[in-house]
């Protein structure tokens, strides 16, 4: 009987499906989005800092975010949910979850790229992990590619990462070796 009924994920999402009640005005270069600022400031430490209680801004500019991007972060801040994502929005919104430091968004797209790395992604993973200094995320990928080293090293993908940042190659073949001798 309960589950006939709408759950708070429900409630959340259609509050801001519809508008309804939303007190902030989201701007990127091309679109505005309404939402809520409290979902906003218990999601995000970020935001929680540009929209502090009592007085504050009927709007807040995201220009750096593509207007997808924007839509389904508000929606997770909302919602709690990463519906039909893809390895590219999964890349966006990881960086847009750095940025506004949404640690939730961060580790769900974190467990997309772990659920859905491959030989030929893994390079990909490990140089984002790199670039946003995600020791959790490098590590794990680490052990994907450690098991799978020679495999996964002689595609061409695997090439460009290490051509484009030479120290990476040592430091992933650095950890390759502590884990093998580790398991010796």
């Amino acid at each position: 009987m309960l589950s006939s009924y709408p759950n708070a994920s429900e409630d959340f999402r259609s509050l801001y499906q519809n508008q309804a009640l939303s007190d902030i005005i989201i701007q990127t270069n091309s679109a505005s989005f309404s939402a809520h600022k409290t979902m906003l400031c218990a999601g995000s430490s970020t935001l929680r800092k540009l929209l502090p209680s009592g007085k504050s801004p009927a709007s807040l500019k995201m220009e750096d975010l593509e207007d997808e991007t924007v839509s389904r972060l508000l929606l997770f801040l909302h919602t709690d949910s990463l519906a039909d994502i893809n390895w590219t929005t999964a890349t966006k919104l990881y960086r847009a979850a750095i940025a506004y430091q949404i640690e939730r968004l961060k580790i769900k797209c974190s467990c997309f790229f772990l659920e859905n790395v491959k030989h030929s992604n893994a390079a990909n993973v490990l140089k984002l992990a790199h670039e946003h200094r995600d020791i959790r995320l490098k590590s794990l990928v680490e052990d994907f590619v450690s098991l799978r080293y020679t495999k996964i090293t002689v595609s061409q993908i695997w090439a460009e990462f290490y051509k484009s940042d030479p120290p990476k190659r040592i430091e992933t073949r650095r950890s390759k070796r502590l884990k093998l001798e580790n398991n010796s």
